[in-house]
């Protein structure tokens, strides 16, 4: 039996909402549209960097599918969970061989460093550096590890794909922006702009995510 781990929510999370929706007619559209729930968290590194890894660059449907078979056969919680397998059998799961691979290397990697203390009195650039050592860590993991993990207030990824989708869906009639657009669009939200993520993504994916 796979253990359960409380979620955590920030504190901070209805102060946000008012700045926001003080700042920002369509976002307070948004968080009275999507009121229903907020952000939170697992607090366990490892099973936050797996499923960001198990994420890239496939759709939250193809995530989800996968993630439940890993979580249905293995102990997610537990760091060393993946070092002993092969890549071989891991793919029987839906992963890339790639990915396999880079599950193992994080198994590895946080099998002694996965307090959650610990990453989380780290400042912002440390954590980047730390974890952009690990193959398979890139920029978009590390910032949906900083929002959902560590709720870190003010974090925004540009790199992710369904994230610009929703800025194009609510801000610009459809149409798409290009990053250094929905960047600067951003900065409107600042320091709250995890919340507004969270909410943008709502718009286009009413399931609550969480990593």
């Amino acid at each position: 039996m796979i253990k359960k781990i409380k979620k955590s929510y920030p504190i901070w999370w209805g102060e946000a909402c008012t700045k926001l929706s003080e700042k920002d007619e369509i976002m307070k559209k948004l968080i009275a549209n999507y009121s229903d729930s907020k952000i939170s968290t697992i607090k366990n590194p490892f099973y936050s960097l797996s499923r960001c890894i198990v994420g890239q660059q496939i759709s939250v449907q193809a995530a989800d599918a996968v993630w439940n078979r890993l979580v249905d056969y293995f102990d997610i919680y537990d760091a060393s969970c993946f070092i002993k397998e092969k890549e071989s059998f891991l793919k029987s799961f839906g992963l890339s061989e790639r990915k396999a691979l880079y599950l193992k290397n994080l198994s590895s990697y946080l099998v002694d460093n996965n307090s959650y203390d610990f990453w989380y009195h780290l400042k912002d650039e440390d954590i980047n550096i730390r974890l952009s050592k690990i193959k398979g860590i890139g920029p978009w993991s590390i910032k949906m590890f900083l929002i959902f993990s560590l709720n870190r207030k003010d974090i925004f990824s540009s790199e992710d794909l369904g994230l610009i989708k929703a800025i194009g869906k609510n801000y610009y009639n459809g149409k798409i922006p290009d990053k250094k657009q929905a960047e600067e669009l951003a900065l409107k939200w600042s320091p709250w702009r995890t919340v507004a993520c969270w909410f943008l993504w709502r718009s286009i994916d009413p399931n609550v995510v969480v990593y």
